[in-house]
This record gives C-alpha cells, sequence and structure tokens, in this order.
C-alpha cells in the first residue's frame, strides 16, 4: 500500500514539474467594502479565457490576491450578477499545507479548505466548518459581477489546526453549477506566496468627535428590543454613552413606546439646561430619537400591516439654521427582494413629493435629509440603486424616478469603516451560517451635507486602552445585537456654504470651485476664493476618510487662489485611481469637493 502512495505522490510531483506555474506575493493594504478601487495598481495574478463555460453565464474573469498580517484578500470577476452568499454554486478550493498529495485532490491541487459560497458551508480536512471559523468576509453583500473575500490568516478552523500551515498556497475556483467554469484552466498551478512585508499601520478611527459643533447620528438595529433586555442593556448604555449621539434611528424596538426609549435616555445622558430627549415611534419598530424638536411624523408605506418606515422633520434651526428630513427605514429581509424593493420606491417616492409642492411635506429648498436604518440589502443591487438614484422600479405605483439630491445629483453613501479592521460589514454573528455584511446605511444629500467622521463601532477589535478611555468592554458590540452601531457626525452647508450655530462669517462668499480637470490624469487644479483675511488649510483624503496629502496650511489674504495636486500622497509617491476628497478648511468652517483620478 505504502509503495503505491509514494508512486501516487511522485506522479502529482511530476504534473506540478511539467504544468505552467503563476507564482505571486504582493503585501498590500485592502478595505473589504465591495468598491475595488484599491485592487488598481495590482496585476490579476490569472485572467481566465473568456466565453470557455459549458453553459450559463458564470464566466470567470480576472483574479487578484494580496494579504497583510491579518488576512488574505481575493477579488474575483465573475462575468454575470449572482448574490455570493445565496443561489449559486460557487467553491474555492485551497491547498494551505503546500503539500499537493494532501487534502481533496482538483484540478491539480491537493486541498484543505473548501468552501462552497452559496450553501455557506465548507470542509476544512474533511471536517464541517462554517464562516466563522475561517473569519470569511465577502464584499459587496448585495449582488454583483465581482467580489471581494477575505480569510483570516491566523484562523485555526478544526482542533487548532492552523488554517494556513504554509506561506505558500495554491488556488482553484469552481462553478460546481451547469456551467462547469474552473479557474485556472486545467493543467495550470496557480501559486501564491504570503508577503510579510511591513505595510504602514492601518490607524483606528477614533470614535471622539473632530468638532464639538458636528451633528453625531446613530443608527442601530437593536435586535428585538435589547434595551430593554436585561442582559444585554448595560452593553447598549455603554455603547451610547461612549458614542453620545444627537440623533439615532432605532430599529426593532417592537413592544415599547416612544415614552419609554425617551425615559431611558432622560436617565442615560441627561441633557440638561432645561433640555430634554424628543422620540417618535412609526409602528411596528421605528424610533426617532433626537436632542431637537420634532415638528412631524410621517409613516410611509409598508409591505403589509406588520411593516413600516418613517420620516421625521427635526427643527435643528437654532444650532444649524435648518430644519432636517430624517428617515429611519427597517425593510423586509433576506430573499424578499421584491417586497423590499417596494417599500424602498415608496421612500422615494415620499422624498419626491416631499421636494415638490402638495405633497404631506413640503420641505424648504436645501433642507438637509438623511436616510439611515437597517435596510437588510442582501438581494439586489438594485435596491441601494434606488436609493442613491431615486430610480424608482415600481413607476404605476410611485410615480417616476428624480435625482434626489438638491443639485440635481445622486444622494451620497456614507460607507463607514470599522474602526479597527479594513472591513465594513455591519451585520455581524460568529455562529451563524450567513458571513459578515454591510446591511445598516447611512445616505445623505451631501450637497448640503458634509461628512466630517464615520466609523462602525466593532469593540472585539478595540485596544484595551481605547476601551477603558470609553468605558466600553470587549464584547459589547456582539452582546448588545447582531447589528453594529454605524455613526456619522456632519457638518450643515446650504448648497454652497456652511451654517453655524454662532459667528458673524458669511460662509456662502468663500467659494472652493470644482477642481479642473475632473476626472484627471496626472494633475489637476483647485481654485478658491477668501473674502477676507483667514487660517487656511487644504488636505486631499481618500474616499475612507484616510488621510492622503495636505497641499495647502497658510494664512491668506483676501483673493482668488489656484493649488496644484499632482496625484501624489504626502511622500511623493502616485495614488492609484479612485475618489478622493479635497477638504477646504478657513476659520471653523469646512467645504469639500469629490475629484475623480483616473491613472
Amino acid at each position: 500500500m505504502s509503495s503505491r502512495v509514494n508512486l501516487l505522490n511522485i506522479f502529482i510531483s511530476l504534473i506540478f514539474l511539467i504544468q505552467p506555474m503563476f507564482l505571486f506575493s504582493e503585501a498590500r493594504r485592502i478595505f473589504i467594502d465591495g468598491v475595488f478601487n484599491d485592487w488598481d495598481e495590482l496585476e490579476p495574478i490569472y485572467t481566465d479565457i473568456s466565453g470557455d463555460q459549458l453553459q450559463g453565464d458564470v464566466d470567470f474573469g480576472k483574479l487578484w490576491v494580496a494579504n497583510d498580517d491579518l488576512y488574505i484578500f481575493l477579488c474575483i470577476q465573475l462575468g454575470t450578477e449572482i448574490n455570493m452568499q445565496n443561489d449559486n454554486q460557487l467553491s474555492i478550493y485551497l491547498d494551505t499545507d503546500n503539500n499537493t498529495a494532501t487534502g481533496i485532490l482538483i484540478n491539480g491541487i491537493g486541498a484543505e479548505l473548501k468552501w462552497e459560497f452559496g450553501n455557506k458551508v465548507g470542509l476544512f480536512n474533511n471536517e464541517n466548518i462554517w464562516q466563522g471559523n475561517i473569519g470569511i468576509v465577502t464584499a459587496p453583500t448585495v449582488s454583483s459581477n465581482t467580489f471581494e473575500i477575505a480569510l483570516e490568516r491566523n484562523a485555526t478552523p478544526v482542533d487548532n489546526t492552523p488554517l494556513f500551515e504554509s506561506d505558500t498556497i495554491r488556488i482553484v475556483f469552481i462553478d460546481n453549477g451547469s456551467g462547469g467554469d474552473l479557474l485556472p484552466d486545467s493543467g495550470t498551478d496557480l501559486v501564491y506566496v504570503f508577503d510579510n512585508s511591513p505595510l504602514e499601520t492601518l490607524v483606528p478611527i477614533s470614535i471622539r468627535k473632530k468638532n464639538p459643533e458636528h451633528l453625531r447620528i446613530l443608527t442601530y438595529n437593536t435586535l428585538h428590543g435589547g434595551l430593554f433586555d436585561a442582559d444585554r442593556s448595560q452593553s447598549f448604555e455603554r455603547i451610547i454613552l461612549a458614542i453620545n449621539p444627537d440623533i439615532i434611528g432605532f430599529e426593532e424596538i417592537y413592544d415599547h413606546s416612544a415614552e419609554e426609549v425617551k425615559n431611558l435616555m432622560e436617565n442615560l445622558i441627561p441633557l440638561g439646561n432645561q433640555k430634554e430627549w424628543h422620540c417618535s415611534k412609526v409602528e411596528p419598530d421605528i424610533i426617532a430619537v433626537t436632542k431637537y424638536p420634532i415638528l412631524n411624523t410621517f409613516p410611509i408605506e409598508g409591505c403589509n400591516d406588520y411593516q413600516g418606515n418613517g420620516a421625521f422633520l427635526m427643527d435643528l434651526r437654532q444650532e444649524f439654521g435648518t430644519d432636517l428630513l430624517f428617515i429611519v427605514a427597517h425593510p423586509p429581509c433576506c430573499g424578499n427582494n421584491n417586497d423590499r424593493q417596494m417599500e424602498i420606491d415608496a421612500i422615494m417616492a415620499f422624498i419626491r413629493d416631499a421636494k415638490g409642492i402638495g405633497g404631506d411635506l413640503t420641505l424648504q429648498s436645501n433642507t438637509p435629509i438623511v436616510i439611515v436604518g437597517d435596510m437588510n440589502l442582501v438581494g439586489y443591487a438594485q435596491q441601494l440603486e434606488t436609493l442613491l438614484t431615486g430610480d424608482i422600479v415600481d413607476i404605476n405605483s410611485f410615480g417616476s424616478s428624480f435625482t434626489p439630491d438638491w443639485d440635481g445629483s445622486n444622494f451620497a453613501d456614507l460607507m463607514p469603516r470599522l474602526t479597527d479592521l479594513p472591513m465594513f460589514f455591519t451585520w455581524y454573528e460568529e455562529n451563524n451560517s450567513f458571513s459578515p455584511g454591510r446591511l445598516d446605511f447611512i445616505i445623505f444629500s451631501d450637497s448640503v451635507l458634509e461628512p466630517a467622521n464615520s466609523f462602525v463601532l466593532f469593540t472585539p477589535e478595540m485596544s484595551l486602552d481605547t476601551l477603558e478611555l470609553y468605558g466600553l468592554q470587549a464584547e459589547d458590540a456582539t452582546i448588545a445585537s447582531d447589528h453594529l452601531p454605524v455613526v456619522a457626525d456632519f457638518s450643515f452647508s446650504s448648497g454652497n456654504g456652511t451654517h453655524s450655530g454662532s459667528g458673524l462669517l458669511q460662509p456662502n462668499d468663500f467659494k472652493l470651485e470644482q477642481n479642473y480637470p475632473n476626472p484627471f490624469n496626472s494633475n489637476t487644479i483647485i481654485k478658491f476664493i477668501l473674502p477676507q483675511k483667514s487660517e487656511v488649510n487644504l488636505a486631499v483624503y481618500d474616499i475612507n476618510g484616510e488621510f492622503v496629502k495636505t497641499l495647502l496650511s497658510s494664512k491668506l489674504a483676501i483673493g482668488s487662489y489656484s493649488i496644484l495636486w499632482d496625484g501624489t500622497e504626502e511622500s511623493g509617491i502616485e495614488v492609484s485611481s479612485g475618489v478622493y476628497i479635497c477638504n477646504f478648511e478657513f476659520g471653523c468652517y469646512s467645504k469639500h469637493k469629490k475629484m475623480i483620478l483616473i491613472r
């Protein structure tokens, strides 16, 4: 028997000696956000032949691989739009011990790990495993034709056996459905070697406000009213105290009233100075909590008697000179794409009508609009498309599509990152069959709102010093709910300028023009006008809020100015293609513009 095994090992080894080998290694800071622009500067490790599937639409394209000290990252093109965690037959096989004679023999490799994406199950050394055993995260959570995948390098799926016993791994993707596509093609050896070169440290996102005058918004699904659950309430209290929000959108508070939530907040964060919290509920589970008066509450049509979303008009005039339309949503979950789309159509129709005349609500021009909540976006990407672009699907029931922002553009998707990880998921349950996903959103009118800071609070990965500083415990976020707190800080502008609660400056007189050209390839010009002598700071950030470069920091006289950005970071290294933010600060005001770099 042993001689037969030895002959088999020799035969397999000979196969690998004669078949083509693609060997790659790349240390890189990757963010699992479903946006893909951080892969732009990487060469794909393999490009599959187009149209080589037997039938069907899954047709593998390019595959990229990279790693940092915590994860291996993969990005793969599928040739068709699917949902990664449902209704597909895709599998990945990894030879993780650099031994082709062990594991599942497939396409010339011996795979210790098999993971079935659509079935959400796997095998490791022939033992059944779940997503929590290997720390797998995929993005986006909605349907797409391209996906990012992360696996924990230090995972020990079974009996403390390391997932990666070697720094050298081999990779195979297979569509086990009728299409039968294979990556790499038969006879090709796709080898990746972990690159342990040091990377720039991932700086944790501070949960402290950058400016006390910013408006802080929290959206939080409480998982069946966990605020009032004795086993979870203390975790909620520590989290809310640490975040100290000005406005909260709660979901899944079914059996408690707005008055009960108000009393809880009054005890937890007393406002003093004869101020009080304001609360309003839209049945069955939506509650808005705010430091500002609620002028009116509007239920928005749900798909049945048990489902509903709410719009709340808030009076922020004393501090910010404007009202705020705050919408809290909790559309249906899971495979219920039709009803979820219907409720999102209804939300956008409400906004369209409120911007006009004659509806239930008539907004003043440039009133900021924020949509928050557990959107349950785990199905078709069209639902997110509708929220951002106003593309209403059922126009017979809800009327025509429209561009939702006041300047005729789309709404913005904030996409906050976890404070201490390169991840963007907002739902997490280690023992669930589903991998972590982005279900909770903050969508806003960026023509009149400027994001200053944002984050997803994930206490298990926060440092002990940070936890102690904010009175948190490591398991608070996962004890409180399966959804994580999602937080955003905003400053206000009225189309052109910034409101402040005090001061005599006229911010509309300060003008920051759109950079030109935009998009740009190598250089772009940023122009601004100062109506009075001011301390000016002009800096570039990436779309995730990470600092890129300071372009100007000086006191300037009245006049017009032009600043060149050459598409480099502070050290002079060229940055990759993507969306960047030009942030212009003068006195106590700030403005920003989006810049698009295409290499």
